[in-house]
């Protein structure tokens, strides 16, 4: 893996542990429900699946120009 690819995934790293955190989550701590489901619980999923989904970017990138 390039430096580059570990300092991405570190900064994604750190930026998850924000937006983790208690001052962040608070902001999404009532109880109003949207799409069925309360706030914090929508904040939460959604910004789980985008970690994901960078994550994954950041580690597939470049992998088909790779020579082999």
């Amino acid at each position: 893996m390039t430096n580059d690819k570990v300092f991405k995934l570190l900064g994604l790293f750190f930026v998850a542990l924000l937006l983790f955190n208690f001052p962040i989550l608070s902001l999404f701590s009532e109880g109003r429900p949207m799409g069925g489901a309360t706030v914090i619980f929508t904040y939460i999923f959604l910004t789980w699946g985008a970690i994901i989904l960078f994550t994954a970017l950041i580690v597939e990138s470049n992998q088909n120009n790779k020579p082999r």
